[in-house]
């Protein structure tokens, strides 16, 4: 089958365009059990036509394709072509009846994916009853063509383990990013006729429940409707997932409708989703705001449908609202005198169109503007001029995003001069009872500045408080009460022209004193005793 299958695709690229207009309108026919809303003008099925056998042809990919009962036999193809856009995201499947989870399925479809050339894009052959993946791989949920152009899906009934020929409905539809602008292009009706580009579809997936749609249309074009169909929901047991992106309810693409579910419809008349927005003239932007009641992943389809004139929309799918903001990237740190200042923000979730930073010197009595460079489309980024020790600068950044938000960011930071503080012991060992002195200096020097000395031993710490004179220097003492050794450090804790520094520790011993120091006050006085007595004794004889 491999075999008979490669030498085909070379003939696919060759026939498909050629076939396309040119096979017989009696060989046309619509599926008897269900049938889409306006698929007769751009869906067009054939039966036994030469190389391709059976197979449709989807003039844009937005339609289901419905396959009855026995109508892929074991053994036998169907193709479906359909034109798709390089680099483009298609939410390709294929479902119905013939899924079947249970330990016995009757049918196995195979599906074979060619590109414009003819040149194999893909195949996927999952057991029987079990959906395909049919992503660019297959753990991709989405098809990225590499190139423009008709695409042709082979769907096999593999005789090797199918024993039956169920339901199935194939479907492909682009699939748009939220939160990111997209361009389409609209015609109108042409004498009350829709053309190829009247009507168009796209699907997205959300977790949010409120979505909004930003159409933006040129002056040239005249719209008739902007229409959001919830089509899945699988939480609610409305679709199924594959590849954890929601499957469309399968009815629902038949214009069937439950409750808030399905009715998708591309024509001007009938069912119109449950949002919609409408233009009363050439040039008028379009709004949907729609809040679900349904929580989880929701598969909606945006349709546009045009009503007079042409032009390129501007659109997007906004699901992103209070969670967007700024985030700080570049926070300004110690700010020293006359430096220039860098300061940058990043968009968490939307890309960014705008931004402006302005900055007070004077607690907002006035303020300067700036504009931010826009860095990689989230990254904003601003120069700020240099200041004087001792200012504060207040500054706020606020951006607009491309989907019209107004994020708000603030910050401050104050100029001052670095700092350094230069310490030593006047005596790296002192006795039991003795004074620990410590002499230093401070950089600025400035008049009356606290410098807090810390001693510490291993069972406790000891603080002091001295002050600086004029020129910087200042003194501390301390006097343990234990023996051992003692760690000493300095600390400045920044004024408003100073940041706070921090010296390096010293360490000094405090010892028992020797015995002449100890018993020095004894020692002393016995000598002194003596030497009175000798005088004494001294004093006598000479009387004598």
């Amino acid at each position: 089958m491999k075999n008979t299958l490669a030498g085909r695709k070379s003939l696919i690229a060759m026939v498909v365009l050629a076939f396309l207009y040119s096979i017989p309108a009696s060989l046309n026919f619509s599926a008897k059990a269900w049938s889409f809303p306006g698929h007769e003008r751009y869906l067009h099925t054939y039966l036994d036509s030469p190389f391709l056998g059976n197979w449709t042809y989807m003039e844009k990919p937005m339609f289901p394709v419905f396959l009855n009962d026995s109508q892929l036999l074991v053994g036998q193809n169907w193709s479906v072509v359909c034109p798709l856009r390089a680099n483009h995201s298609y939410h390709v499947y294929c479902y119905g009846e013939w899924i079947d989870w249970d330990s016995e399925p009757l049918t196995d479809y195979d599906i074979y994916v060619y590109d414009p050339f003819g040149a194999t894009a893909g195949y996927h052959t999952e057991s029987a009853g079990f959906p395909e993946h049919l992503g660019t791989t297959v753990d991709e949920a989405f098809l990225a063509p590499m190139y423009s152009g008709n695409y042709t899906f082979v769907l096999r009934n593999d005789p090797r383990e199918s024993k039956g020929s169920q339901q199935a409905t194939f479907m492909v539809i682009e699939n748009v990013e939220c939160n990111v602008w997209h361009e389409h292009f609209v015609r109108g009706k042409e004498g009350e006729l829709p053309v190829l580009e009247t009507s168009w579809a796209y699907e997205f997936v959300t977790e949010s429940q409120h979505v909004e749609v930003l159409a933006k249309i040129p002056e040239t074009l005249d719209m008739y409707e902007v229409r959001l169909y919830l089509m899945a929901n699988p939480e609610e047991d409305m679709g199924s997932l594959l590849n954890d992106v929601p499957l469309a309810w399968e009815l629902g693409l038949y214009g069937e409708r439950d409750d808030m579910f399905g009715g998708y419809n591309l024509k001007s008349e009938e069912y119109r989703g449950v949002a919609y927005a409408s233009c009363e003239f050439h040039g008028q932007d379009m709004f949907i705001n729609f809040t679900s009641p349904y929580l989880g992943k929701s598969l909606y389809y945006l349709v546009f449908i045009g009503e007079a004139g042409s032009g390129t929309i501007d659109f997007a799918v906004k699901t992103e609202f209070g969670n967007a903001c700024l985030e700080p990237s570049i926070i300004p740190g110690r700010v020293y005198p006359h430096n220039t200042t860098v300061v940058a923000y990043v968009s968490n979730s939307t890309d960014l169109k705008n931004v402006t930073l302005q900055f007070s010197t004077d607690g907002w009595k006035n303020a300067t503007a700036l504009g931010m460079e826009i860095v990689d489309n989230r990254t904003c980024r601003a120069v700020l001029p240099g200041q004087t020790a001792g200012t504060f600068v207040n500054y706020m950044v606020e951006a607009d995003d491309i989907l019209e938000n107004v994020l708000v960011a603030y910050g401050n930071y104050s100029v001052k001069y670095s700092s350094m503080l230069n310490f030593s012991l006047i005596q790296e060992t002192v006795y039991f009872g003795e004074n620990i002195t410590v002499r230093g200096h401070l950089t600025p020097p400035a008049e009356s500045l606290p410098i807090t000395v810390y001693f510490t031993s291993v069972n406790e710490t000891r603080q002091t408080l001295c002050y600086t004179l004029s020129n910087g220097t200042f003194t501390a003492t301390f006097k343990p009460e234990t023996l051992g050794t003692w760690k000493t450090r300095t600390k400045f804790s920044e004024d408003e022209f100073r940041y706070e520094s921090v010296s390096l520790e010293l360490t000094v011993k405090v010892e028992e004193p020797p015995l002449w120091v100890k018993y020095s006050f004894y020692i002393g006085g016995g000598i002194g005793a003596i030497a009175i007595i000798g005088g004494i004794i001294y004093w006598k004889k000479l009387r004598g």
